[in-house]
């Protein structure tokens, strides 16, 4: 249908005559026919809406505005659109479907921070109204929206928790934990477990991980004691074991450690980190010989897994404190060997002053040594590449025999070698196995009493081992398991009196300390008071905000929270809004401000603005467009700030200046300030006496303030310039 102009044109022309009497409903007749004859006049149909709002129709002029934004977002106008709708909501806030488009519109238009803003309140709205389903829908697309968004994971782990939805929470929490730890964050990390715990009490994974986070923090006694209360329930938890014998490592608590490292040891004998810490421990107490047995048992199991830097470390400490121990010495002199460490082993010669050493190190190792018991079943290129010489490959390959006569030495195949070897094993094994040959002495009953004799030393040494098992039970607290192993011991010996005297300490402790009581009740309470009592660092100034939301969501921000009892709670985190805006595109907040300035949500304007500014090449036009914001709104002394702070920006222009002395002029006319106002307009008019009106509000306000004006200064030209040639000065705002 062909669109009558004529028509359209004199309506038009009616309802700017109407609106000039202020007859509003005539004005509104007039565009209602505007849109009839043209319904695509979107202009016109956004002017109809603000008529309608303005006689307080909000129903029809929501209408008129939904229409409008419809076709701004239908046709790639995204912060037009935006902008309408944000009016919408200011009319009608009931309606929730608004918050999803805008959260769409935002998303489309590369601002994700406001996106999140209004599913945050979505999400608010959802819970209020208990439409968990929706809660978790949203959350779930704010995550996806924005995955660094810690907050927004807690958030989600928190409401999947309380739902029903246990593991999903948990799954949720541990990435939150993850990407934190990356980050040694762990404050917030013991602010999370405050929150979480309470939803996961007999999640052993998240207690210890409450036990590192506070080893991390410093925070080693309390660690210890979530450990030690964890270990009453899982005493065989090695990882939980593990912890703890670090921990008393860095406590300088050799004698718990060493403890708590023989009992792991009783759990994963093959350990050799347990077994290197062990070792370490009987260093430190000074058990040099407890050290090298350990040490000579093991050290063949430690070249084998390439730990003989390790290794070579503890024999030196050993050789400091056992200088003529000859187990150390040629266990020394085997490691340099391998390693190729000359320097070393000549110098472990020379302090030595042993002659036959030196034969064994430069020649053929005579010995059995470590290079003999390990090596000697390993071809050459298997000793090179751990760090051999040549000369301790070439022995392998053939035998040296020293000659006291100093003969040509004979070099033996390695077949005839490993010959003789097998020969002679064989003949040991048959010497052995036979029975005494006649004539021979009887040593049956000699060997019978050698064979009682090593039974009761592994007795004693049982019953120490059980001693010590005992004693770390009891240092952990842990007095029925030791009472129980003590018990064990006294089966086999009544009277043992260590025994008894153990038994004694056990009760003496217990009735110290009171009955062992449920243990898993006992380490959530021990938890929540360290979490709660323990860090009075890490609360938060519980102040409210003007600004804070009442939609529920406040966990996300690093202010104070409303409880339900009315009191402030400090919030878990600052919210991550701050950083999504760095990464927005500050151009699309710029015009977005501009839209919604345009629309008169100056509030809204002004929030764009201040995000905006972050770009330091519009930080001027920011800081000016606020100003003029809060004059709008009446809010004079904001206005100011804003203005000053314009004229402090790095980038100021000489034009920009000019312009914003003349506004920083309005402004005080306005506040009813004449005196600054006129010192501000002859500013500009130093600069410019043409610029915009500058010389008529000059004018006016001497006259106001009863200033001769016999000088004619204020409008005087200059020969280079009249008000004829001058043009109109138009601000870039």
């Amino acid at each position: 249908m062909a669109i009558n102009l004529s028509n359209k044109q004199k309506y038009l022309e009616s309802a700017q005559k109407n609106i000039k009497k202020k007859q509003l409903p005539r004005a509104i007749k007039d565009y209602h026919k505007v849109v009839e004859i043209d319904p695509r006049d979107i202009r016109s149909r956004q002017r109809l809406a603000e008529l309608y709002v303005k006689t307080n129709k909000n129903g029809e002029a929501f209408e008129q505005y939904e229409a409008v934004a419809k076709y701004f977002s239908s046709n790639g106008f995204y912060l037009k659109a935006i902008a309408i709708y944000k009016q919408m909501q200011r009319l009608d806030p009931s309606q929730i479907s608004i918050f999803s488009r805008l959260a769409e519109l935002n998303e489309k238009q590369g601002l994700i921070g406001n996106a999140l803003a209004e599913l945050r309140h979505l999400v608010g709205y959802y819970e209020k109204n208990d439409m968990v389903a929706d809660a978790i829908k949203t959350l779930e697309k704010m995550r996806d929206l924005d995955g660094g968004n810690i907050n927004v994971q807690v958030k989600l782990a928190e409401v999947y928790a309380n739902n029903d939805r246990v593991s999903d929470g948990l799954a949720e929490f541990k990435e939150i934990l993850k990407l934190l730890e990356e980050k040694r964050d762990y404050e917030k990390i013991l602010r999370l477990y405050q929150m979480f715990l309470p939803l996961f009490p007999k999640n052993r994974d998240l207690q210890k991980g409450l036990a590192r986070t506070l080893f991390e923090k410093g925070e080693s006694v309390k660690g210890v004691s979530i450990l030690q209360t964890l270990l009453r329930d899982h005493s065989d938890d090695t990882e939980i074991l593990s912890m703890l014998g670090v921990a008393y490592e860095n406590q300088s608590d050799v004698k718990n450690a060493r403890l708590t490292y023989l009992y792991l040891l009783k759990l994963e004998p093959k350990d050799l980190g347990v077994r290197e810490s062990l070792v370490q421990c009987y260093l430190n107490e000074e058990n040099y010989d407890k050290a090298l047995a350990e040490l000579e048992d093991w050290k063949e199991a430690f070249l084998k897994v390439n730990s003989l830097e390790r290794l070579q470390e503890m024999y030196e400490a050993l050789r400091v404190a056992l200088p003529e121990n000859q187990q150390v010495l040629q266990t020394l002199d085997s490691i340099y060997a391998i390693t190729g460490d000359g320097d070393s082993l000549l110098d472990l010669v020379a302090n030595t002053g042993n002659s036959e050493q030196i034969e064994s190190s430069v020649g053929s190792i005579g010995e059995e040594t470590l290079s003999d018991s390990l090596l000697g079943v390993m071809d050459a290129d298997e000793i090179l590449s751990l760090g051999g010489d040549d000369l301790l490959a070439d022995s392998l390959i053939s035998e040296i025999p020293l000659e006291e006569d100093g003969a040509e030495l004979e070099l033996l195949p390695l077949e005839e070698i490993q010959k003789e070897e097998e020969n002679e094993e064989e003949f040991i094994e048959l010497n052995l196995s036979s029975a005494p040959e006649a004539g021979s002495v009887d040593l049956s009953d000699e060997m019978s009493l050698d064979f009682d004799l090593d039974d009761d030393e592994i007795s004693v040494r049982d019953v120490s081992a059980d001693l010590e098992e005992a004693e770390f039970y009891l240092q952990q607290g842990l007095f029925d398991d030791a009472e129980k192993v003590c018990s064990g011991i006294l089966e086999q010996s009544p009277d043992n009196a260590e025994v008894q005297v153990k038994l004694a300490e056990i009760s003496t402790k217990r009735d110290a300390l009171g009955v062992q009581g449920e243990t898993s009740s006992e380490l959530q309470d021990l938890a929540a008071e360290l979490l709660e009592d323990g860090f009075p660092e890490l609360d938060i100034d519980a102040t409210l905000v003007d600004d804070t939301p009442a939609d529920g969501f406040t966990v996300l921000d690093d202010e104070a929270r409303v409880v339900d009892d009315g009191s402030t709670a400090p919030k878990v985190f600052r919210t991550d809004v701050d950083e999504q805006i760095a990464a927005d595109d500050m151009e699309s907040h710029y015009n977005l401000g501009i839209a919604y300035r345009e629309m008169g949500l100056l509030d809204d304007a002004v929030v764009e603005f201040s995000k905006a500014e972050r770009d330091p090449s519009r930080f001027v036009d920011c800081q000016t467009l606020k100003g003029l914001c809060c004059v709008d709104k009446g809010d004079f002394e904001k206005g100011e700030e804003s203005f000053r702070a314009a004229l402090e920006g790095e980038s100021l222009a000489e034009g920009q200046k000019m312009s914003l002395y003349y506004e920083l002029g309005a402004l005080y006319e306005n506040w009813e300030r004449p005196l600054d106002a006129l010192d501000s307009f002859q500013f500009v008019a130093d600069s410019d006496l043409f610029f915009r009106d500058v010389a008529d509000r000059i004018d006016s306000l001497r006259k106001a303030l009863g200033m001769s004006d016999d000088s004619e200064t204020s409008k005087k030209d200059t020969p280079e310039t009249t008000p004829e040639e001058s043009k109109d000065r138009v601000s870039y705002l």
